[in-house]
C-alpha cells in the first residue's frame, strides 16, 4: 500500500468508529428520552487522578502532568470544557486531529 493509501484507510476507520448517530427524535416511535446529569466536578478530578504520568502528550502537547500540577484550576477549566460539550454535543475541532502511530506486531500486517 502506498502511504496516502493507509492515510486514507486509516481516516475512514476513524470517521466510522466515531461517527455521530443520525438517527432523528422522529424515528424514536414516541420514546422519550432522558438525558444524563451534568458532569462533576469530582469526575474531572477522579479522571486526572486516573491519568498515568509519563505518557506521550497529544498533539497540543500538553502532558497530564501539567493538568496535575494546575490542580483545582485545571479542574474548573476542564469542568467547563466538558459542560459545554456535554450540552451541545460538539467536540472542539482541534480535539477532532489525532496523530496515529502504528506499531507492527508481528506476523503478516495485513491480518
Amino acid at each position: 500500500m502506498e502511504k496516502e493509501d493507509i492515510k486514507k484507510r486509516w481516516r475512514e476507520y476513524t470517521e466510522e468508529l466515531y461517527k455521530k448517530d443520525t438517527q432523528s427524535i422522529d424515528e424514536n416511535d414516541g420514546l422519550t428520552i432522558e438525558l444524563e446529569p451534568d458532569i462533576l466536578e469530582s469526575e474531572i478530578k477522579w479522571a486526572l487522578e486516573c491519568i498515568a504520568n509519563n505518557k506521550g502528550p497529544g498533539i497540543d502537547e500538553i502532558r497530564a502532568e501539567l493538568f496535575k500540577i494546575l490542580g483545582d484550576d485545571a479542574v474548573k477549566i476542564l469542568l467547563a470544557i466538558c459542560q459545554q460539550i456535554w450540552k451541545t454535543q460538539q467536540w472542539p475541532k482541534d480535539w477532532k486531529r489525532s496523530i496515529y502511530i502504528p506499531i507492527p506486531k508481528k506476523g503478516s500486517a495485513k491480518e
